[in-house]
């Protein structure tokens, strides 16, 4: 198996059939993870297919192309990715909304066939303000002048997100995988 793409959480391996498999390096509900997809999946939301949970991993389709900020169209990707969040979040999950919880550019593969959401490890129910908010959060603690452009114009496409952002600051600090630099630029925030 050739390795894809490595993150925070996860491994991604090319299985040659046009599948991949997402390995998790540690925590991680594969089942759970393989739900929430096939439910934003059959309300239309751009999802790879699940074929196979494991215990530790996933069996998805194969996605190519750059990622959302790889591919740096700050004209218009802000754009996109609001529409991506405004699609979300008319998904009805467990009494609330469905939210991605990590719904940022980096997050959107710009395939063939248009853009598809992957990294499904967070989704959860809630307020639709928490997920723009922490995107703004993700982004901005990036430090990269590029993600924080992004950042503004993406959040400009929403009126009241701002009514999540202590929440979302709360999160992002809580995520053992955020690291001191990440916090460093983020703890201004929280004191205003």
């Amino acid at each position: 198996m050739k390795l894809l793409a490595e993150g925070r959480a996860s491994e991604i391996f090319d299985l040659g059939d046009g599948r991949v498999l997402r390995r998790f390096k540690r925590g991680g509900d594969p089942g759970f993870e393989a739900g929430v997809m096939e439910h934003a999946r059959a309300h239309g939301f751009p999802v790879p297919a699940v074929h196979e949970v494991r215990d530790d991993a996933l069996v998805l389709d194969r996605v190519d192309g750059p990622t959302m900020l790889d591919a740096a169209d700050l004209e218009r990707h802000p754009a996109v990715l609001a529409r991506l969040h405004a699609q979300l979040h008319e998904i009805p999950f467990e009494g609330a909304t469905l939210l991605h919880r990590d719904l940022h550019p980096e997050n959107v593969i710009l395939s063939a066939g248009g853009p598809v959401v992957v990294d499904w490890t967070n989704a959860g129910a809630g307020e639709p303000a928490f997920d723009v908010a922490l995107v703004w959060v993700i982004l901005i603690g990036t430090g990269e002048p590029i993600a924080e452009r992004f950042a503004r114009d993406f959040v400009a496409h929403f009126d009241g997100w701002r009514a999540g952002l202590d929440d979302a600051l709360a999160y992002r600090f809580a995520d053992p995988n955020v690291t001191d630099e990440e916090r460093a630029r983020l703890e201004p925030m929280r004191n205003h």
